[in-house]
């Protein structure tokens, strides 16, 4: 699915709804740079070891 139709998808949710050209072009953009951040963070994230549990010292008990 192209990024625009992705976009159009997500606003045909608003259908019903009265907002300004303006309104959709801002929600559009937003939802553009939404995606570009989350592209951006899970390449980020590929080469970062995740710890999966809170570590403690070891000389701390919960």
């Amino acid at each position: 699915m192209k990024d625009t139709d992705k976009v159009a998808h997500r606003l045909a949710l608003l259908e019903g709804l009265s907002l300004s050209p303006d309104d959709l072009e801002a929600i559009a953009t937003e939802i553009e740079d939404l995606e570009r951040v989350v592209a951006e963070l899970e390449e980020f994230s590929q080469g970062t070891p995740w710890i999966a549990l809170q570590v403690q010292p070891a000389d701390k008990k919960i």
